[in-house]
């Protein structure tokens, strides 16, 4: 053979035999490291990305952890309040020291949001429950009929629990909430008739307090739609007649 082919030969076997070398000691890798090496699938389906983002739902975190909370703590009461983030932001055992009372607002909440939590309202087992809920509805773009049918099932399914039901007017929203006012005030007028209509359900009117000019007086609120502490001891005088009567 050759010289020069015996080189040529012999610089090939080294070449290969120090590649080896480096591959193994630093892990040099056929393919980028990365995308990692390609996997195989083991079926026809996609492989599942357990990493993803969740897929997203109509209720905020805050919403299922409150129902999270209401349903790994809950505990027995005689009053419950129900509703969205303006029954939420009262501290009603304050506001009723000698009542066992449970908070079951949520921020942000709406009729159809209610009614997918029934189960953390009835399991407190309360004999009392004061409903107020519906301007998110109304913010949302729900209509009068739409709220109207899911406060009439929520109802009926409380009254199933032999709770009393006390409708309490949804509040008005302030001067600038005039778009949302309208559908509040029809809403109203069909819970009140709904209510002189079926046993064991009583409505109070809380905007004669806290809206008696048509809407949510500025003194009670900042933003016209929650309360301050004003507002709130206007809306616990409304109702306080309710709360300690044993009926």
């Amino acid at each position: 053979m050759p010289r020069k082919t015996l080189f040529y030969l012999a610089f090939g076997i080294l070449t290969a035999f120090l590649a080896g070398i480096v591959t193994a000691r630093l892990k040099i890798l056929p393919y980028p490291l990365s995308k990692g090496p390609p996997k195989k699938s083991t079926s026809g389906t996609a492989r599942v990305n357990y990493f993803s983002r969740p897929p997203k739902t109509d209720h905020s975190n805050y919403y299922l952890d409150k129902q999270s909370f209401f349903r790994q703590h809950g505990q027995t009461y005689d009053v419950v309040m129900i509703g969205d983030s303006i029954t939420d932001g009262a501290e009603w055992e304050a506001l009723f020291p000698s009542i066992n009372i449970a908070n079951r607002g949520i921020f942000g909440d709406t009729t159809t949001g209610l009614l997918a939590r029934l189960n953390s309202i009835t399991s407190t087992q309360a004999h009392k429950a004061f409903i107020m809920i519906g301007i998110n509805d109304f913010s949302r773009g729900a209509t009068v009929p739409e709220v109207y049918e899911n406060y009439k099932n929520i109802v009926m399914h409380l009254k199933q629990k032999e709770m009393l039901i006390y409708i309490q007017s949804t509040i008005l929203g302030g001067a600038r909430k005039a778009d949302v006012n309208p559908k509040i005030l029809a809403l109203n007028e069909e819970l009140k008739t709904f209510a002189i209509a079926t046993e064991g359900v009583t409505y109070i009117d809380l905007n004669k307090g806290l809206a008696p000019n048509g809407s949510l007086d500025p003194q009670f609120s900042r933003d016209e739609v929650h309360l301050n502490g004003e507002g709130y001891a206007v809306w616990r005088d409304l109702i306080q007649p309710q709360i300690l009567n044993n009926g």
